[in-house]
Formats: structure tokens, C-alpha cells, sequence
């Protein structure tokens, strides 16, 4: 995608004394930030002879991406991340006042942030279809396809408040105590026309309608919600109004305590122990307010049921146009996402107990423990995983009335299994507040401030950071990032637990700077200071390790109603152990493809997953039991370089001239392998054990690398 930004902000303080121990700060500001990303058209519609409604807006599908979504290929964009454009700005308030009394530095304060947001996506507009194998793509033959439309722009509004008192306390000469209690209130977004829908669980009633097939349809009959305030244009008299805000659980509690100390035991003042406790809030709106893009009745994404044939010269189911939402798309299995109505405010408690100590008057040591522990985080479910049925524990189905005790992967019973009828099963998606994590480290630095012509700088992270979803986005408030799809049995929040995507256990980073020859040269003649003196190098050097690897599967799970295109599942382990994989590791794979295998169960035989309950009555596939992210990638390094000569023009100017090279031994970091089992040919694969019992194809593979190469550039500047 092609991206513009247009950012701007203007801040005005007032600082104003009212005694020696009195100041009062005010400040005012105001960010505007805005955003477009433009999808490109690499592949058209006519190109492949494909039909679609809204062709004449959106000329083509978007780009193909290679192994995408636990499919080999799929063309195009379900997402909303392309055709977007984002308008936020910000008001903020500010007030506080410091009061210093004895020993006692005081600061209290409030603040007021206005938030006002529009937001213009596509959300599937231009359509997605799935590939499950690079064989199925070169033959056109499409495993899925998603598309979507509707309401596609929000205008948001939102506020937050906050009081805090702040305590630091000079005990004594040695040790300084901070103690401070903050209060947050963050209120949920609202949408100025009432452009805001959700699925409330609680409310759920199903449509009592059936296709020729005897198969329910939707959508529900019951269970969406609106906001309180839609205008007439997007009422729908049948669809309850709750409050402006949709959520039901405001948190009028987020009190945020925080203390910490610093001792310093020795009169020479060289030794510190430092330690501290705090609680912090996250404001969530810019995140989950995006799953109410893709929230029926303000907008409909539809995802071709499992089993069912793709075409690709007509691949979409078709939908209204977009003058004609909110609606409800009668006899479609809404394949949408939601968010939960009693979200909670994300918060972390952090924590930390170091030492520092200085080894001489330039040269600092410091050792610490750093934790973090993160609660009420958000992370998509599939509300609408299929359930397992048995003779004993019958699932009765709400529209039919029929008593469903088998299990199939075909895709009526799994439609007929799952709770929420006329909802697609594996592709009902709800944002909740239900995921956790917690980090622990220890770090070690060396610092050296600079001294006769030396800089340096030296840290070292042993870290473990575990969650049960990672938010992976380089900037806050990405939506795809911090509520992707979960793998494995949606209705445990435990089986997804395992190291974070992002965990890296050891990271090692020197920093320096060198001024050379510099003076003690001796250079007595103009030209060989001109010549010689006024050099400097500086370099960075990176050593870390790899990231986590997560083994998952495409085709798992189909007896749960995973597709592999939005809900994963992940293979079994083949040989027995997790120890298989790092070991007999053959010539040209980064792990051993064959300690895992298709978790395929045969027909008649027990599914692994149900712990002995339920059968099997069509062969298919269970969730496997590999966890999540096993294996570790591998290890990254880099070095950059650059050398600086300056030279005096004045007292106060001077011409500098800069050599800097990235990645300067054009070093290699390579990607993490290929990790869906997909990439298996199907023929490599038992259809009875679901081993690989030929060519593994390039399931374990690298084929490609994840820095840059060499990078060289000069610069002249002017310092003045």
C-alpha cells in the first residue's frame, strides 16, 4: 500500500510562581494526525476473469501473499489496513501544582483529553480468496473466499480524566522515598450517529429458518445491539438500543498506585539500590472501536462456508450496496467480528529491584530485575467454535430440534454443532479482555560517560515473556496486531498460552564513540591538525537471539470448523517429543518436519481433544497438541559503523563529514522457516496417521532473510 501522513501540533504552558515553594504549571494542547493508505492494484478482477459488485470502486483484489492466514496463497485483502484513512485529534488539558514543604516535594494535578476520531476502512471491500495449496493456486482452484461491505466510516468521540498526587520524600541523606496515587477515568468511545452494533451473547435468538439443505440460516434473529443515540437513517427497529457507549462495564475503579525508593548505604554515595512498584492503565478505544467496522447490521463480511465450492470467475456471495446498509443480508452465515460489551481496562503492574554502582568517577555498573505482569489485555476468540457431541452428551440443535451425537468435518454438522445458528463456525470473532502476560529479566548494563575521547555503553537482557496473545504492532492502537486470532481450542484461554511472539532470550547491544587522534598526537603544524585531528568512529553492535517459531496447521481442526483462513489449529508431534524437532534434522530444514504430523482421526476412533467423550463419525482432523511457539528461530547479529571527521570553520561552526555503513560486514539474519504444515504436499502426507511419509516440501525451510544488505551513505553537514 502507498502512505500518506500529515501530522501537526501546537502546545502553549503557562508557568507560574506563586512563592519560593508554590508553581503552578497549566498547559494546552492540541495533535492532529492524519493517515491514508492507498491499496495498489496488482492484480485486477478482469485479469482473472473475476466478478464482483463494487468492481468500479475498488479496479483490483491487492496483493498476493505467500503462505497468509495458515493458507499457501491467497489474493487480495480481508482486512481493514488498505483503502483506509484515519483523521484523530486530541485536545489535552493540564494542571499541577508543585508544593515543596521540609522534606516533602508534592505535586497534584489533573487532566482532560478530548478525543475526536473519523475513520475510513475497507474491511474486505475488495474481496479475499484463499489458496489452501500453491497446487490449488496454479490450478485456480480457491479453498475460501471473504468479502465484505456496508457502513465504512465512524466518527468518534471520546474523553478521559485523571487526578494524581505525587509524594517525594527525602527520608534522609541516604534514602528517598517516592509514594503517588493516580485515578483514571478512560470512558468508552461513542459514535456521533449511533454507527456502533455488537453481538451480546445473552441476547442471542436464532432465525428459525432452514435452507434446502435442512441447514439453519442466518443471520440470528436476536442478539445484535445498537447505540443508544442512532440517528433514523441506521435505525433498525428490531435491533435493541443499549447505551451511546455499548459497553456495559465503564471501570470506575482504575486507582494506579506507585512507590519506589532509592538507598544508597555508602558515604562515598557510589553504591544505590533502587526498587519500584507501579500499576498503568491502557486507554483501549482505538483498538477494539475497530471491530465495530465489521459489526452487523452497520456492515456484513461474508466468508464462503466449509466444504462449499469456489469459483473463481465468481467467487462472491453477493451483498447490498453500500447506500443500502445497515442491514441484515438475509440466508447468510455472517462471518464478522464483535467485542465483548463488559471489556475491562487494560493494565500492566510493573516492578523492579536494581543496583547500580560506580566503578570509578566515568564508569557505571548496574544490575536490575525488571517485571512486568499485563491483566484485562485484549485478544480475538471464536466465539462460535463448534462444540463436540457424543451418545452421551447429545448437542440439540435450537432450529432443527434435531439431537446431533456425531462428529463430522463435513459442513453441515459442523454448522449444526455450533452454539450460535446462521453465524459462520471458526469465523465469529469477539474482542474480550481475557488475555494475560507476564515478563521477567534480568538486566545488565555498563555505562561509561565520556572521557578522554570514550563513550561506551554495554546492556545485556536474559528476559522470558509469556502470554496467551501477543500484541506484536511497532505502534499502539494497531488493531490487526493486538487482537489477531488465537490458535488452537478457542474456548480455552490456557491453551494458547506460551512464549510471547515477540520474546527474544537474550539481547546483547555495545554502543561507543571514539574521538581519534585527538590532541595527545602532538600535531604542532595547521596542516596536520587539519588532516589528522577531529576524527571520531562510533558503531552499534546487536547480538540477540531468534524469535519464537509457531507451528500451526491449515488443515487442523476441521472437526471443530477451523478453515485455516481466520481460526488455526496446530499439528501433533509425530515422534513423541518436543526434543524430535531439534534433532536428526535433515540437510536443508531448520527443524525436523517429520516430528510432526496432521492430527488426523478416523472414523469410529476417539477424538485426542475431547479426553475420551466423542467420536469421530467421518474422518477428519483435531487440534493437535503441539503448543504454541516451541521452537526458536534463528540467532540475529548486526554491526553499524560510522566515521566522522569535522572541521572548524569558527568557534561556534564547524563542517562535518559523515561515512555511516549499516550492516556493515553485510552480515546475513535469516527469517524464521516455514511453520504451517500446509507446505507439506498432501501426497507426502498418510492420510491414515497423518505422518509425512515423503517429501516434506518446504515445511521447516528458510527462504528468506529478515535484514537488509549493506548500506553505505555520505553526508555533509553544518553545524552552527
Amino acid at each position: 500500500a502507498d502512505r500518506k501522513q500529515n501530522n501537526r501540533l501546537i502546545s502553549l504552558q503557562d508557568i507560574h510562581t506563586i512563592s519560593a515553594r508554590v508553581i503552578n504549571e497549566a498547559r494546552i494542547g492540541y495533535s492532529f494526525i492524519r493517515q491514508d493508505t492507498f491499496g495498489r492494484n496488482p492484480v485486477k478482477d478482469s485479469d482473472l476473469g473475476i466478478k464482483r459488485t463494487n468492481a468500479n470502486v475498488y479496479p483490483g483484489l491487492g496483493l498476493i501473499r505467500i503462505g497468509s492466514g495458515g493458507n499457501a496463497v491467497s489474493i487480495g485483502n480481508s482486512g481493514a489496513n488498505v483503502d483506509m484513512q484515519v483523521n484523530d485529534s486530541s485536545t489535552t488539558l493540564v494542571d499541577i501544582l508543585s508544593v515543596t514543604r521540609g522534606q516533602h516535594s508534592l505535586r497534584t494535578g489533573a487532566a482532560i483529553i478530548y478525543y475526536r476520531t473519523t475513520l475510513t476502512g475497507n474491511n474486505a471491500r475488495r474481496g479475499q480468496i484463499a489458496f489452501q495449496t500453491f497446487n490449488n493456486f496454479l490450478l485456480g482452484t480457491a479453498n475460501n473466499s471473504t468479502y465484505g461491505d456496508g457502513i465504512n466510516t465512524r466518527i468518534l468521540r471520546a474523553t478521559d480524566y485523571s487526578l494524581f498526587l505525587q509524594d517525594d520524600w527525602k527520608f534522609s541523606r541516604k534514602l528517598t522515598i517516592n509514594l503517588g496515587l493516580r485515578y483514571e477515568l478512560d470512558l468508552p468511545p461513542y459514535e456521533t450517529r449511533g454507527a456502533i452494533s455488537t453481538f451480546d451473547p445473552a441476547l442471542y435468538k436464532p432465525r428459525m429458518d432452514v435452507d434446502d439443505t435442512g441447514k439453519p440460516v442466518g443471520p440470528p434473529a436476536g442478539g445484535f445491539v445498537q447505540a443508544g443515540n442512532v440517528i433514523p437513517q441506521f435505525d433498525l427497529p428490531d435491533v435493541p438500543n443499549v447505551g451511546k457507549r455499548i459497553l456495559t462495564s465503564v471501570d470506575p475503579n482504575n486507582l494506579a498506585p506507585r512507590v519506589g525508593l532509592a538507598y544508597s548505604p555508602l558515604d562515598s554515595g557510589r553504591l544505590v539500590v533502587r526498587g519500584g512498584y507501579g500499576i498503568f492503565y491502557s486507554r483501549p478505544s482505538t483498538i477494539y472501536i475497530g471491530f465495530t467496522f465489521i459489526s452487523p447490521p452497520m456492515y456484513t463480511i461474508r466468508r464462503s462456508p466449509i466444504g462449499e465450492t469456489v469459483r473463481l470467475e465468481d467467487p462472491f456471495f453477493p451483498l447490498p450496496s453500500q447506500d443500502q446498509f445497515p442491514t441484515f443480508v438475509k440466508d447468510v452465515a455472517l462471518a464478522n467480528g464483535t467485542f465483548d460489551r463488559r471489556l475491562r481496562t487494560p493494565y500492566f503492574q510493573q516492578y523492579n529491584a536494581g543496583v547500580q554502582y560506580a566503578l570509578s568517577q566515568d564508569l557505571l555498573l548496574e544490575v536490575a530485575y525488571v517485571g512486568t505482569r499485563g491483566l484485562n489485555l485484549f485478544r480475538g476468540v471464536d466465539i462460535n467454535q463448534a462444540r463436540l457431541a457424543s451418545p452421551q452428551r447429545p448437542i440439540v440443535n435450537e432450529v432443527t430440534g434435531q439431537a446431533i451425537t456425531t462428529n463430522t468435518p463435513a459442513a453441515t454438522n459442523v454448522a449444526l454443532r455450533a452454539p450460535y445458528q446462521g453465524v459462520e463456525a471458526g469465523a465469529f470473532f469477539q474482542i474480550q479482555s481475557t488475555a494475560e502476560s507476564t515478563y521477567n529479566s534480568l538486566q545488565v548494563s555498563l555505562t561509561k560517560r565520556l572521557s578522554k575521547g570514550v563513550q561506551l555503553l554495554a546492556s545485556y537482557t536474559y528476559a522470558k515473556s509469556l502470554d496467551n496473545a501477543s500484541g506484536n504492532s511497532d505502534s499502539a492502537g494497531d488493531l490487526a496486531a493486538d487482537t489477531a486470532a488465537i490458535g488452537g481450542n478457542q474456548l480455552d484461554s490456557s491453551a494458547n498460552r506460551g512464549v510471547s511472539d515477540f520474546d527474544r532470550t537474550h539481547r546483547f547491544v555495545l554502543s561507543y564513540l571514539w574521538d581519534l587522534p585527538g590532541p595527545a598526537f602532538g600535531l604542532r603544524s595547521r596542516a596536520g591538525r587539519l588532516l589528522l585531528s577531529n576524527w571520531q568512529v562510533a558503531g552499534i553492535i546487536t547480538a540477540m537471539s531468534g524469535l519464537p517459531i509457531d507451528i500451526v496447521d491449515g488443515g487442523a481442526g476441521s472437526l471443530y470448523g477451523f478453515s485455516g483462513i481466520l481460526t488455526f489449529a496446530r499439528p501433533s508431534w509425530a515422534l513423541g517429543a518436543r526434543s524430535s524437532a531439534t534433532s536428526n534434522i535433515p540437510s536443508g530444514y531448520f527443524f525436523n518436519p517429520f516430528a510432526f504430523g496432521r492430527p488426523v482421526v478416523q472414523a469410529g476412533k476417539l477424538i485426542p481433544s475431547s479426553n475420551g467423550t466423542a467420536r469421530a463419525d467421518a474422518t477428519g482432523t483435531d487440534i493437535g497438541n503441539v503448543g504454541r511457539n516451541v521452537l526458536c528461530g534463528p540467532r540475529q547479529a548486526n554491526v553499524d559503523f560510522s566515521v566522522i571527521k569535522r572541521l572548524p570553520l569558527s568557534e561556534s561552526k564547524n563542517l562535518e563529514f559523515r561515512a555511516e555503513f549499516f550492516n556493515l560486514f553485510n552480515h546475513v539474519n535469516f527469517a524464521n522457516p516455514i511453520s504451517n504444515f500446509n507446505a507439506v504436499p498432501s501426497s507426502s502426507i498418510d492420510p491414515d496417521t497423518g505422518k509425512i511419509i515423503g517429501n516434506p516440501g518446504d515445511f521447516g525451510r528458510i527462504i528468506s532473510i529478515s535484514n537488509n544488505p549493506r548500506l553505505i551513505q555520505f553526508a555533509i553537514k553544518v553545524n552552527f
